[in-house]
């Protein structure tokens, strides 16, 4: 009776592991990356009542009479069949099409191994999975192919954490993943500078990589001008380097109309008054934008924040700015237009004069308030002469070309690290779709996804789970009436014992 009690047992025990095995694979089933598991029992301890004997001259032969203790379970493994990819339509998401594992590190040196690639690069530009873990990948050279050994595989203590600076970041679109797991970005090619007729001192511009300038490119060589120092109202005025006034500024405000005072006269022309008799004021129409900026018609290099003037422009007399003086240096000045369509102005060093060689110097270098650079490609001796004659025949301004962008090129950021081992039913799951190694998984070997054994990597999916709803059901009634039938095995046997029990009564 204690046998059946202990077989009754055991079984009820394994059949109950088993039901708990089914119900986290039932509740996985739409759980991205999940490996179902399985419960495979094994028979215990036996006991001999005979033992087997062979035949004689007489006899025949008998075989062992062996009683068993019941059940327990011999293994629980994982079911690492690979599932199909679900569509997603985003494109840093990422399948594995066949064998192998994504690198990741929830901290450094923690290496984790997972078939779910729902990627994303954060605010410090590290490209990293759903749970927040840097992904790893192969380093790359200048021209953005990995480096691996010779037979293709690293080891996976030299991966990298694969990052994009975030300023560069921005500048990329359409980042995708491509079937040998290469991750790449579309950007604006290199922009390109086309030269205009004429201007035989300029043979081209070199415009830098970053730049985000477009459009027609002006350049002026000459006395420019700017706000006097001293001015009250500074912070207020903008006045372009290359506009062709000078003088007082006098601004009046009188029914919600803005106007400038008489008395501005040309730069090259200081004798003669810039009055405009036309349209509103004397120097054009005055326009006012919803964010304060105060222009006029025919005064094209002026603007005036009417949110940071100091004084009040209903006075009587109006409200003096400040003057507008020409510079005691000369200036070579490109106006070039940004992707935002405003205006930016670069220049020689501002207070110096033009420190140029004719006879050796082949480039000037120009630069804005806002870091950014041209340098103009002239011919020494013709620029030379420009600049030697300017005292006696200033330069007018002139169009010397134009800028466009380079066409759209893919670059690549970087190699996703596909992970392999020798026995991957020797993993050990870890929660949140990771795995780890064990002492009989083998140790990961990282390849180029294509490679080695290795899935090739689907952008825009992710691996379903490969749990089989309809054979857990299954199983889970097949469980449960053997976790019945042993219960009962253990009923029976206590009424067996009582019958004896009460035998001595």
């Amino acid at each position: 009776m204690i046998r059946s009690l202990y077989s009754g047992i055991s079984g009820m025990a394994a059949h109950q592991t088993k039901l708990n095995v089914i119900g986290n694979n039932i509740s996985n089933v739409n759980t991205y990356g999940f490996k179902a598991s399985r419960v495979v029992f094994s028979d215990v301890l036996y006991q001999n009542l005979s033992t087997a004997t062979g035949a004689t001259a007489t006899t025949g032969g008998t075989n062992a009479s062996q009683l068993g203790y019941g059940t327990k379970v011999g293994s629980i493994d994982m079911l690492n069949t690979i599932s199909s990819g679900a569509s997603t339509g985003r494109a840093l998401d990422v399948y594995i099409a066949g064998e192998g594992y994504l690198t990741v590190q929830p901290e450094a040196g923690a290496n984790r191994y997972t078939r779910v690639g729902n990627l994303k690069f954060d605010a410090e530009g590290n490209l990293t999975d759903g749970s927040g873990s840097k992904v790893m990948g192969i380093p790359i050279d200048a021209d953005g192919n990995p480096i691996l050994n010779p037979n293709g595989t690293l080891p996976i203590e030299d991966l990298q954490a694969i990052n994009v600076t975030p300023a560069e970041l921005e500048k990329y679109t359409g980042i995708t993943i491509g079937k040998s797991g290469e991750i790449t970005g579309i950007r604006a090619g290199d922009p390109e500078f086309t030269k205009a007729s004429g201007n035989t001192w300029l043979s081209g511009i070199t415009i830098p990589a970053a730049s985000n300038y477009t459009g027609n490119v002006t350049v002026d060589i000459g006395t420019m001008v700017g706000l006097a120092d001293g001015a009250a109202e500074e912070a207020a005025i903008n006045v372009a380097p290359t506009a062709d006034v000078i003088g007082t500024l006098t601004l009046t405000k009188a029914g919600g109309t803005y106007t400038l005072a008489t008395g501005l006269t040309s730069k090259d022309d200081d004798a003669t008054p810039l009055d405009n008799p036309e349209g509103s004021g004397n120097y054009g129409k005055a326009t006012l934008s919803s964010s304060g900026i105060l222009t006029f018609a025919n005064l094209p290099g002026l603007k005036i924040d009417t949110t940071k003037l100091i004084g009040d422009p209903t006075q009587d007399g109006g409200l003096e700015l400040g003057a507008i003086e020409p510079d005691d240096f000369t200036s070579v000045v490109a106006t070039v237009y940004n992707q935002g369509g405003q205006v930016e102005y670069l220049r020689t060093p501002e207070g110096t004069d033009i420190d140029f060689d004719a006879t050796t110097d082949t480039s000037v270098v120009l630069t804005s308030s806002t870091g950014g650079t041209l340098t103009l490609d002239v011919d020494a001796t013709a620029f030379g002469d420009l600049v030697t004659d300017l005292d006696t025949a200033p330069v007018e301004s002139a169009l010397v070309g134009k800028i466009e962008t380079g066409s759209d090129k893919p670059e690549v950021l970087g190699y996703l690290a596909i992970a392999k081992f020798a026995n991957v039913d020797g993993l050990l799951q870890d929660g949140n779709g990771y795995f780890m190694e064990s002492a009989n998984s083998g140790t990961a070997i990282a390849s180029k996804a294509g490679t080695n054994g290795t899935g090739g990597t689907e952008s825009a999916n992710l691996e379903m789970s490969n749990v089989d709803l309809s054979q857990e059901f299954t199983d889970m009634i097949i469980a449960q009436r053997g976790f019945q039938a042993n219960s009962r095995i253990i009923t029976v046997s206590d009424s067996i014992l009582e019958e004896l029990i009460n035998l001595k009564r």
